[in-house]
């Protein structure tokens, strides 16, 4: 009994041992990781010393424009102990020439001559650097392809097609992507085509263009294609929310930009379309595509091509709808953020067009100014987020419907006031309204806010500056984004 006691006692302080060892390492581990500097004992680190591994030219790693490499770090005592490359920070001099990731990958930009230091998380005095040379070889264009959609195209008879921009190039990089074009003897009776690719349509028949690399003839490329008496409209679509449509009184639709023809290159005087009212005169006016709503009622529309393919749709007119039909609206913002977006996505929500979905829960999600999220960077401190709506037609109105984020408690998040501006172009902006308060109240509103204005206006495009919310205002300093569940306007 003694002895498995001990045996007992024995295991239990290995097990000890080995927690403790365990939590040294994930001790270490999270400082080998952590950004900023510390104060540790690292008395560990006092006679070490690190350099670079990479084969080095008097100091300088020499790394091709489009090639990327991978920096490799050893103890100068010990060369063969190589570091793991997360272990460091990397600093780059000009990183309009380089940048290098967490994992230290070199990705050149541009041909230059930079510095880079390289500093151990572990210990700030554990550094070292190098320069980096990034030149550029000369790259010759090595293929050529035809994508499979050439063959569907259609050339007309009388009219030109250019087919340089669908040929691709490869590499990408190729220094000269100079490309000649010419046909075979056969085509040259159905079309003519010059040298930089622009094929014009004789009579129709198939014709074979043959594509040549101006920098490596050797590389070549034939596409097929067809010269037609004329491309005819297969399809007429119909904007996704104009059939059904409910409009205001007084409100107009251009159904000449919420219609559309497949295929893309019908030529431009044969795809426009016809539209003709087939019952409904007491409910909407049409003149040239313009539609006008003058009364309640419904209204039963066709719409169709030269060669008479047809579509029909249905516009109902409520009297006493005031709300603007935003169905047809389009926004953009002045956010321009790394991940390409102009929103920051928030769950299944945050772009813009989430303002007009009746749905608060849904919104617009931008950064705020001084702030970053999820890599997103708002203005510079001071400046101001916008978003700009072109409602596609003029539109009276005289108020504004305002929602904030639904099934949320921080005001923080919330946009405070704003300035309007009109514009009949996108371009020319009038002020409509300046420091536009928005109702600020505390926990959760679901409230829907109709806020009029000092006057009646009618515009196409509207813009939005977003001029107060918490940080600027007195209000808390929390949450780095702001927050719109709804926006419209009110005749």
């Amino acid at each position: 009994m003694y002895t498995m006691k001990l045996k007992l006692m024995k295991l239990m302080s290995e097990r000890l041992i080995l927690k403790i060892a365990c939590c040294c390492g994930l001790a270490l581990l999270w400082n080998a990781c952590r950004e900023e500097y510390y104060t540790v004992n690292d008395s560990f680190y006092d006679d070490k010393a690190i350099e670079v591994k990479n084969p080095l030219i008097d100091d300088t790693l020499r790394i091709e424009l489009y090639n990327t490499d991978l920096i490799s770090i050893q103890e100068v005592s010990r060369p063969d102990i190589v570091f793991d490359p997360r272990a460091f920070i990397y600093q780059v001099e000009y990183d309009s020439i380089l940048s290098v990731s967490d994992e230290g990958e070199i990705q050149p930009q541009n041909r230059g001559v930079t510095k880079i230091s390289i500093i151990f998380r572990a210990n700030a005095a554990i550094a070292t650097s190098m320069v980096v040379e990034v030149h550029k070889d000369y790259h010759a264009v090595e293929r050529l392809q035809v994508p499979s959609a050439v063959s569907g195209l259609l050339v007309e008879q009388d009219y030109t097609l250019n087919l340089s921009p669908y040929i691709i190039v490869y590499p990408s990089y190729a220094d000269n992507k100079q490309l000649h074009f010419s046909l075979d003897a056969a085509s040259q009776a159905f079309a003519s085509i010059s040298e930089d690719g622009v094929i014009t349509g004789i009579a129709p028949g198939p014709i074979t263009v043959h594509v040549v690399s101006d920098d490596n003839p050797q590389v070549t490329a034939d596409a097929l294609l067809n010269v037609i008496t004329e491309i005819e409209i297969t399809d007429i679509k119909l904007h996704a929310q104009l059939d059904n449509i409910t409009l205001g009184l007084d409100e107009q639709i251009d159904l000449n930009v919420l219609t559309s023809v497949t295929p893309a290159n019908v030529n431009e005087v044969n795809r426009r379309l016809h539209f003709a009212l087939t019952d409904g005169a007491d409910a909407v006016s049409l003149t040239d595509g313009l539609l006008t709503a003058v009364g309640a009622g419904v209204a039963h529309l066709t719409v169709s091509s030269k060669n008479n393919i047809t579509k029909t749709f249905t516009i109902h007119v409520d009297a006493a709808k005031k709300d603007l039909t935003r169905a047809f609206w389009t926004v953009t913002t002045s956010a321009s953020y790394s991940t390409g977006l102009n929103y920051v996505v928030d769950g299944t929500t945050g772009k813009p067009e989430d303002m007009f979905d009746d749905n608060p829960a849904t919104f617009l999600s931008l950064v705020k100014s001084g702030k970053t999220y999820n890599n997103s960077a708002g203005p510079a401190s001071g400046g101001y987020n916008h978003f700009i709506v072109d409602m596609r037609v003029s539109c009276t109105f005289s108020a504004i419907r305002w929602n904030h984020r639904s099934g949320n408690s921080y005001n923080y998040l919330r946009i405070w006031g704003i300035d309007l501006e009109g514009s009949p172009d996108g371009e020319n902006w009038s002020i409509i309204q300046q420091s536009v308060a928005i109702p600020i109240k505390e926990g959760a509103d679901a409230t829907r806010y109709e806020i009029p204005l000092n006057a009646e206006h009618t515009y196409r495009y509207v813009k939005v500056t977003l001029t107060q919310w918490s940080d600027n205002s007195g209000g808390s300093t929390s949450g780095s984004t702001m927050q719109i569940g709804e926006f419209g306007l009110i005749r």
